[in-house]
C-alpha cells in the first residue's frame, strides 16, 4: 500500500474573472506523480500533462505579445 499527498490550491472564480458568479471556483490539484494537473472550474474538469499546461500558457503569452505589436502599429 502506498499513501500519497496532492498538492492542491482552491480559489474564487469571481477574483480572476469577470464573467464568474457569485459561488464560482477554480481548483487546481498535482497528480501525485508530480506529470500533469486536475483542473477543475465549477464542474467541468480539465485533465492535462504539464507539457500541455505549458503549451497552453506559452501560446497565451504569444497571443498576449502579438496583440501588443498589433495595437503599436
Amino acid at each position: 500500500m502506498k499513501h500519497g499527498r496532492r498538492k492542491m490550491v482552491w480559489d474564487e472564480l469571481l477574483k480572476h474573472c469577470y464573467l464568474a458568479k457569485k459561488n464560482d471556483h477554480i481548483e487546481v490539484t498535482e497528480w501525485t506523480n508530480g506529470e500533469g494537473w486536475d483542473i477543475t472550474i465549477n464542474d467541468r474538469l480539465f485533465t492535462l500533462t504539464s507539457g500541455e499546461l505549458s503549451a497552453i500558457n506559452y501560446l497565451t503569452k504569444a497571443l498576449e505579445v502579438g496583440e501588443d505589436k498589433e495595437g503599436a502599429e
